[in-house]
């Protein structure tokens, strides 16, 4: 399973900057499609292009991936079954 922290980021940055940020003006300030934001910020995705993970990790300020999504295993995978 895979977890976003896009929503965490978001806040975060709006709060900072003291406006408001809507996906859609996201979308305009890193050139992504609005979708594949949502699709991101869901986790509803089977594939993501290195540069759209790059382009939100410089838009909200973020040294790592793992400040962005995190991959976190299935309960079954641990349990060995």
């Amino acid at each position: 399973m895979v977890r976003s922290f896009f929503d965490d980021l978001r806040r975060q940055k709006a709060y900072h900057e003291k406006r408001d940020l809507s996906i859609r003006t996201i979308a305009e300030e890193t050139g992504l499609s609005q979708g594949a934001i949502i699709r991101l910020k869901n986790c509803k995705f089977e594939r993501v292009h290195l540069s759209t993970l790059e382009k939100l990790c410089r838009y909200f300020n973020v040294k790592s991936l793992s400040d962005l999504i995190e991959y976190v295993p299935d309960e079954a995978a641990t349990d060995g079954k």
